[in-house]
């Protein structure tokens, strides 16, 4: 029996986990742009690609996508070239819908683009441009502005609708384009955190529901796992893997290690990238929290050069959000209990990163510069700051109607309910005070 877990390519279909409301959002957002921010791996490309192919999948859809990768693209015309051969990917889809792909060769990318809103309009359809891999404007910004300012244009014109996903390393195009005559590249995208997977969703890829060799797992080893993961979708994949067995014909899971837990080379190489992604307030709460093992905000204030507690809380929440930090655990199935404190206290986000932390600490401490600046950052979570409040105020009634449903189901037997159902309620009731507490942080 082959390893069913998947580590190192991205995943659609029934391979990709979870999401599910996150994709409706990016799908019916009012905003024609929207950045989606998440560290390394956290599953950016498989999102744009899951979007591609609900939408190839579905009957009669609006949007028309096309997948859009500028890695590597330095200058205009790699830009140009790597958008052609993107249509030339999906001929059949365009061809399909009226557009002479070939006519395309040799054309910029403004009117490749505009070439493909002409045709899809004129079938009552709307061209969804996703772009991955969007540090790649930083080497245009500094190459050619203008030619980044026109594509700016036309992705905030509203004649498609764009969304595009990078590190927090493209937070550079706010410094790089800050005299613009114009306010600056990022102004005009709706930020969007992609953080951990839902509960739901992290236990079903444990348990590679989706797939055909499904894996037999104990509760409380997948509580060990999403403990020591804190649900990033790279990291179970990497941690069920190294733990995978066959016993009976049938996979199941091993007990956890003290090398399982290690970062290789490559997951080493992950977190550095991630780490370089941080602003300099950033980098130096995330060692503090290292060095503390698990700290309070108002600890942080005093251990940082920021006075502002509402500074800390601020760059605390996103890099929670993005799972650089998570609140410290104090249950046994690695969720974050209950806290009505004043000032939250914090740890290191997975345990493989506070592993690598631990390890390469001097190192890290050493590490000054950094090509995010505060000011990027602050300015951008100010902008985030309202999308994040529109999505909660929906994902919260969503979790309490099905929280509901679950108890009304199986309140005339409630000793007699499915030991999945009961753990599926707990996680529910968990996922709702965690959206509940965001929302209150946000609120004040």
């Amino acid at each position: 029996m082959r390893n069913p877990y998947t580590v190192g390519r991205w995943l659609r279909g029934p391979d990709h986990y979870g999401r599910e409301q996150l994709l409706e959002y990016l799908m019916s957002a009012e905003d024609p742009a929207i950045w989606v921010v998440g560290t390394r791996r956290m599953g950016k490309t498989s999102l744009l690609r899951q979007l591609e192919w609900l939408l190839t999948t579905q009957e009669n859809a609006n949007f028309v996508p096309l997948y859009w990768d500028l890695q590597g693209s330095e200058t205009k015309d790699d830009f140009d070239y790597e958008l052609f051969l993107a249509v030339e990917d999906e001929t059949a889809r365009f061809e399909a819908l009226g557009v002479d792909v070939s006519a395309l060769y040799n054309r910029d990318a403004i009117q490749i683009l505009r070439t493909l809103q002409r045709a899809l309009k004129a079938r009552g359809k709307q061209l969804l441009l996703l772009i991955d891999e969007a540090e790649a404007w930083i080497n245009l910004a500094k190459n050619d502005y203008q030619a980044l300012a026109r594509l700016r244009k036309a992705f905030q014109s509203g004649g498609m609708r764009t969304i595009m996903t990078s590190t927090k390393l493209l937070m550079q195009l706010n410094d790089l384009t800050r005299n613009w005559l114009t306010s600056p590249f990022l102004f005009g995208f709706t930020l969007v955190h992609l953080w951990s997977l839902e509960p739901e969703a992290s236990v079903s890829l444990v348990l590679q529901e989706q797939s055909h060799t499904p894996v037999s797992v104990e509760r409380e080893r997948i509580n060990e796992v999403l403990r020591h993961s804190h649900r990033h979708p790279y990291l179970i994949q990497t941690l069920c893997y190294r733990l995978f067995e066959e016993r009976h014909g049938r996979g199941s899971l091993r007990e956890i290690g003290e090398e399982d837990l290690r970062a290789d080379h490559l997951l080493a190489g992950f977190f550095e990238v991630d780490f370089k992604c941080l602003a300099p307030t950033e980098r130096q709460i995330l060692l503090t929290v290292a060095r503390q093992g698990v700290i309070s905000e108002e600890d942080l204030v005093a251990r940082t050069d920021n006075e502002s507690i509402d500074q800390i809380s601020m760059y605390v929440h996103s890099m929670n959000n993005l799972g650089y930090l998570q609140r410290a655990y104090s249950r046994s199935d690695g969720a974050a209990a209950p806290s009505h404190d004043e000032f939250p206290r914090w740890t290191i986000g997975n345990e493989f990163l506070r592993r690598w932390m631990l390890e390469n600490y001097q190192e890290l401490a050493q590490t000054l510069y950094s090509d995010v600046s505060d000011y990027g950052v602050e300015t951008l979570l100010e902008m985030g700051r309202k999308v994040e409040l529109d999505y909660l105020q929906h994902e919260i009634p969503e979790l309490q109607g099905r929280l509901e449903s679950l108890l009304t189901a199986y309140s005339g037997h409630a000793n007699q309910t499915p030991p999945e159902i009961l753990q599926e309620i707990q996680d529910l009731r968990r996922e709702l005070e965690r959206a509940s507490g965001q929302l209150r942080n946000l609120a004040e």
